[in-house]
């Protein structure tokens, strides 16, 4: 009888939940609210089914990335979800343990969503990070399709080892390079870790920040997905003006006779000779290189398993000829719920991928036939004017063809590479997860030069080089996490301990072999001549590392308002001498959410406000394997063995370490508008830098820890969403850093170091900067070249006195122009509606310096008489009088400042129009669950003073540079 009674007071309900485009949603949370215990999920059609009693009114529905939802109860329900204005940063995974959510980590982290990495017609997912991180500078300094690009976070922290970021990948640390060979749209996310707390953790590697990327997964409760891609571009240069400044035909000739080089008579029966103009760009470079990408993948989940599979090819033609990248990838993901305590789960990406280099643009970039081919002279032709033939080489400029030159002497390398990580999670109680990884990033590297017997210059004697490269890091992982609370969730605490061990392996050797005279035998075999055996890097056939580190981690959060953080690490590297081999690393950290003291609470129109600082250490470790030993090596005389010292070692060398500082708050406004602004010091000392020595010591440096240097700065980070509505969007963002650069100490006592051969100098108390003789001009009496004299301070730029003779080493003085650029970020704006949606990317650096080396070639007239000129030198001086910035003919142009260009630069850096048909439309089909057509231009425009072929270029000088291209695609997205 009371059994009947209970069911007669309970109300069976039933109804779905769907998005605001009407699709369902699959694993929402319904909960009774006041009635404990009492809930269930959505199914894979969205649908659940409740016994609730009578006297409940409300239902309560939760689902990642959507706002919560508050309904009253009815028989047949239909409960529609929004999605929230947080979903893309819901949830982040900083490091070691569990992802937490955004808004209670307390370290700096940023994180790019796939949406923002997907459909870029480009192989490395760098690229797409340009200008979309405060902080973070991301430069593509060549145009070569297997290109990677430079990353730096918060300025240059160390002078003498490397300022590269970590790259984790699903918790597995692998090389910057392995990146390339991955498919960026198999990743689900990229996070940067940017501040003390969330990267001392990484201690021994995280001084340079990290770039954390997760991998797509599949949903036990979704149903599957099949997604197919299709994507085709093509590829042109982004930037013609260097170009196209070179004389024409006739103005080169005219040119020629104002100078008097020519007499008129000379120059018109040089033309009726050659009546051609030829612009030589358009031979060397190629115009709409294709590039391709298709890849399909499926992912779902059913019973306690859920997988992600993908494949792709990825195929780009370089504009130089011959000169591509082409790419194999395969990723598969598995995640496994054995029981209720344990978890596994296997993330195992393969790729093998083919490049062609072009010998003359990759490595010879100071060829008259490679980045210095606009010295060409125009008159003549590369193609035979009677049968329209290209010549192989070229009458009256005496150079082979380009596209001969890379035919008979190919350069082609290909790389198979595995990454793979097995990871066991074991529960034994609520709240405690024991964790296990073990990983490997394995690559072998594989590089063919060879020069053909039929190649004119070498008739009858072809050569093979063959290289090979094997790079294995092994890494295993075990953490132990505990996450409890007390006073019903008043206090919030989690406990991590960890280890982590890591083996690096690199061998290598070359063979190589001359005298081959057959085109169709070029085996090593087939050279009779030179047979050579070798190791590429020395006398080292094998290279090896190890870093042993123990590490922590407490948290603590009191009302979800106030969290706290401290981190330590104890790292070993078997870099460094043996009595500094051990370093340990802290840090810091708090959070204030202040939306939450109750004298904001009434604040209607601030939805978010948190206040956030850290302090910590980290190391560095990015040099070579073996410095700090003294080792000897191998050479021969006289056809024998003999033994020599090869490197002085340092028993002393240690770590680099750095401490860092971060404060910053973020604000959100009615929803849809938040702002953050993070201030930062950083501070290196003990850097690993190569300290010079005399010659006669027998040794020109030594690699030694000396030198402190100090970046300050500031982030902010903008995000305004005018529209967002289920049919609407219009949204603009910003990030913006600004970055001061000092260094604090030197070497061996000195307040100032010319560093030889590249125009910049450390000076204690100043920014890395250039010292260049500074050009003052053309005297408009005699056409010669001034220069402003260095007052005995050569730290001091003076400008009191010229002269007309050049000397650099007496001429040489501080410029007050920094080599690396102070303020960088980006900019977007998108704005959607109905399925239409259309999005610009911009990437700026503003200060940015750069030597023009390549100007010392094209206006430099008489040094390089009867090659091609700028048109710039048609303001050559000819006459006392002539007010003008180009010395007379005769007048060698020197190396100075007028080479040094401020290379400042604005890029649209990527434009995306696409269309995601109807819902409606695609639900009549009952087959096809999205549909999406784009159209994606790269690198459209670019404003910049800068006289060279690309302002972009992450050096302090450049010249016959491969430069950027400029990129259409169109591609289209299926899901089934």
């Amino acid at each position: 009888m009371s059994m009947g009674l209970a069911v007669a007071q309970n109300l069976q309900i039933t109804g779905v939940v769907v998005d605001e485009a009407g699709e369902f949603i699959v694993g929402a949370s319904v909960r009774v609210v006041g009635a404990s215990g009492i809930g269930a999920s959505t199914d894979v059609n969205g649908k659940f089914s409740l016994s609730v009693p009578r006297s409940a009114k409300t239902l309560h529905v939760t689902f990642l990335g959507m706002e919560d939802v508050n309904v009253s109860i009815s028989e047949n329900m239909r409960i529609v979800m929004k999605e929230s204005a947080q979903a893309l940063e819901e949830v982040v995974v900083i490091g070691y343990g569990t992802g937490r959510n955004v808004n209670t980590v307390v370290g700096s982290a940023v994180k790019v969503s796939s949406k923002a990495i997907e459909t870029k017609p480009v192989a490395n997912v760098v690229d797409a990070l340009q200008g979309k991180v405060a902080g973070l500078q991301v430069y593509t300094s060549s145009g070569e399709p297997s290109a990677v690009s430079s990353l730096r976070l918060h300025g240059v922290g160390s002078l003498g080892a490397s300022n590269t970021p970590l790259y984790v990948v699903d918790g597995f640390p692998v090389d910057a390079s392995t990146v390339l060979t991955m498919n960026p749209n198999d990743f689900e996310s990229v996070t940067v870790l940017k501040d003390a707390s969330s990267t001392s953790i990484y201690g021994s590697r995280g001084a340079n920040g990290v770039v954390y990327i997760v991998t797509k997964r599949g949903t036990v409760y979704n149903e599957p997905r099949v997604t197919v891609r299709g994507m085709y571009g093509f590829s042109s240069l982004a930037n013609t003006d260097f170009y196209d400044s070179m004389m024409t035909s006739r103005e080169l000739t005219d040119f020629w006779v104002k100078t008097g080089y020519y007499t008129r008579a000379n120059a018109d029966n040089l033309l009726k000779t050659y009546p051609y103009d030829t612009r030589w760009r358009d031979v060397y470079y190629l115009d709409n290189t294709p590039t391709y990408q298709t890849e399909m993948s499926i992912q779902g989940g059913g019973g306690k398993t859920n997988y992600f599979i993908s494949g792709s090819y990825f195929s780009q033609e370089g504009i130089a000829y011959r000169s591509s990248y082409e790419r194999y990838t395969l990723r598969s993901n598995i995640d496994s719920q054995v029981n209720k305590w344990l978890k596994f789960g296997l993330n195992l990406s393969g790729s093998y991928d083919m490049r062609e280099l072009n010998g003359y643009t990759f490595q010879a970039s100071n060829s008259t036939n490679g980045g210095l081919f606009w010295l060409a002279q125009p008159f003549f032709t590369p193609n035979d004017p009677k049968t329209g033939e290209q010549y192989d080489y070229i009458p009256g400029l005496n150079r082979y063809h380009p596209e001969y030159l890379a035919d008979k002497q190919p350069m082609d390398r290909n790389t198979a590479n595995v990454v793979g990580s097995l990871f066991v999670d074991i529960t034994p109680y609520k709240g405690l997860t024991i964790h296990s990884q073990g990983g490997m990033d394995a690559r072998d590297y594989r590089n063919t030069a060879k020069r053909y017997p039929s190649f004119l210059a070498s008739l009858d004697n072809g050569s093979v080089t063959e290289s090979f490269y094997r790079n294995i890091i092994k890494t295993i992982t075990n953490t132990i996490e505990y996450k409890f609370q007390l006073n019903e969730g008043m206090h919030n605490f989690t406990l991590l301990a960890g280890q982590e061990g890591v083996e690096g392996i690199y061998s290598d050797f070359q063979a190589s072999s001359t005298g081959q005279t057959d085109d169709r035998l070029m085996e090593l075999q087939h050279g009779p001549s030179n047979k050579t055996a070798s190791q590429i890097t020395g006398d080292t056939p094998r290279e090896e590392y190890a870093y042993l580190s123990f590490f922590g981690r407490i948290e603590y959060a009191f009302k979800d308002k106030y969290s706290f953080e401290v981190n330590v690490r104890n790292d070993q590297s078997s870099r460094f001498g043996q009595d500094n081999r051990s370093a340990m690393f802290y840090s810091g950290g708090a959070l204030w959410d202040m939306k939450k003291e109750g004298f904001l609470e009434g604040v209607d129109f601030l939805s978010t406000l948190t206040l956030r600082a850290s302090i910590g250490s980290q190391g560095n470790s990015s040099i070579g394997n073996y410095l700090h030993l003294a080792t000897i090596g191998t050479n021969q005389y006289n056809g024998k063995v003999g033994w020599g010292i090869e490197s002085a070692g340092n028993s002393l060398l240690g770590w680099e370490s750095q401490t860092k500082f971060s404060a910053g708050v973020k604000a959100v406004f009615l929803k849809n508008y938040s702002l953050g602004i993070e201030f930062y010091n950083r501070a290196t000392k003990n850097q690993l830098m190569d300290v010079p020595y005399p010659f006669t010591s027998g040794f020109n440096q030594i690699k030694t820890n000396v030198g402190n240097v100090q970046n300050r700065g500031v982030d902010v980070m903008l995000d305004l969403d005018f529209i967002r509505t289920r049919d609407a969007f219009v949204n603009f963002n910003l990030n913006f850093n600004y970055n001061t650069q000092k260094i604090t100490e030197l070497f061996l006592g000195l307040n100032e170091w010319i560093v030889p051969n590249t125009g910049v100098t450390y000076v204690v108390g100043k920014p890395v900067e250039f010292y260049f003789p500074i050009y003052a001009g053309v005297d408009p009496k005699d056409g010669k070249q001034m220069w402003y004299k260095a007052g005995e301070d050569i730290s001091v730029t003076t400008k009191n006195e010229t002269t007309k003779t050049f000397n650099s080493a007496a001429l040489e003085q501080s410029t007050g122009k920094p080599r690396y650029a102070p303020i960088a970020g980006g900019f977007g704006m998108s704005g959607g509606w109905k399925g239409i949606s259309l999005i610009a990317n911009f990437s700026y650096a503003y200060d940015k310096y750069l030597i023009n080396n390549d100007r010392y070639f094209s206006e430099n007239p008489s040094n390089f008489a009867g090659m091609n000129t700028s048109n710039r030198m048609e303001r050559i001086w000819l006459k006392e009088g002539d007010v003008t910035d180009v010395p007379k003919w005769g007048e060698v142009r020197q190396f100075d400042t007028h080479l040094l260009e401020n290379a400042s630069f604005l890029r649209l850096k990527d434009l995306t129009l696409s269309y995601n048909l109807p819902t409606s439309l695609l639900k009549k089909t009952n087959f096809f669950k999205n549909v999406r057509v784009y159209a994606t231009g790269r690198n459209l425009l670019t404003f910049t003073d800068y006289l060279g072929p690309d302002p972009e270029v992450d050096s302090n000088l450049t010249y016959g540079v491969y430069p950027n291209t400029k990129q259409f695609s169109f591609g289209i997205d299926v899901t089934f």
